[in-house]
């Protein structure tokens, strides 16, 4: 059945009232609070963020791009070339759940011992419900590698459940023993290099 010509109209004026909100929606400057609000959280828990560049790419599903990323913690400090999340709005709305990916370049892990753990790429699946984030399907590469699952409160930042397996060049087992004793992660030696993060 052919549509009448005030219905083709209303939505010909809806789809250009949506595409004139996704074109000039300030999505940059939304990013950029977002991760100034996520920093200021974060600081409440003794982790130090901060952010070279932070901006958007896309149209409608629009990936949202952080570089220079450093987060400063007790025990480790982090740091990520470039970060790289795509929300996957589309998907998210039909699926009434906060969904998307996570993918990021060169990033490095300095310990305690002032060591440095180093990989070259990582990807994971996001998924939140407001009250835990899942990090499904994570996997890094590189001389430290990884892959498993993390998730993580979005109240206390604490990892409330995990199984993922690493491996480490031999000579970080000190290191990664030291947090294990510390209790800042959650990790359990299998054989020389090569550790599990559970709970």
């Amino acid at each position: 059945m052919a549509l009448s010509k005030p219905l083709k109209i209303f939505f010909a004026g809806l789809c250009g009232l949506i595409a004139g909100l996704v074109l000039f929606f300030p999505w940059d400057s939304s990013a950029e609070y977002a991760a100034s609000k996520a920093a200021a959280a974060a600081s409440e828990k003794n982790i130090f963020l901060s952010f070279q560049n932070i901006y958007t790419e896309g149209f409608l599903d629009r990936e949202f791009i952080c570089r220079g990323f450093t987060a400063d913690m007790p025990a480790v400090s982090i740091k990520v070339s470039e970060a790289r999340v795509d929300p996957m709005f589309i998907r998210s709305l039909i699926s009434a759940s906060k969904t998307g990916t996570l993918s990021f370049g060169r990033g490095e892990i300095t310990t305690l011992t002032r060591q440095k753990l180093i990989w070259t790429s990582g990807t994971a699946n996001i998924i939140s419900d407001g009250e835990t984030l899942y990090l499904d399907d994570l996997t890094l590469a590189g001389d430290v590698s990884a892959k498993g699952f993390i998730n993580i409160s979005t109240d206390t930042g604490k990892i409330v459940a995990a199984d993922l397996t690493a491996r480490f060049p031999h000579e970080f087992d000190r290191a990664l023993q030291m947090l294990s004793n510390m209790q800042v992660l959650p990790l359990t030696k299998i054989s020389p290099g090569e550790w599990r993060i559970s709970r």
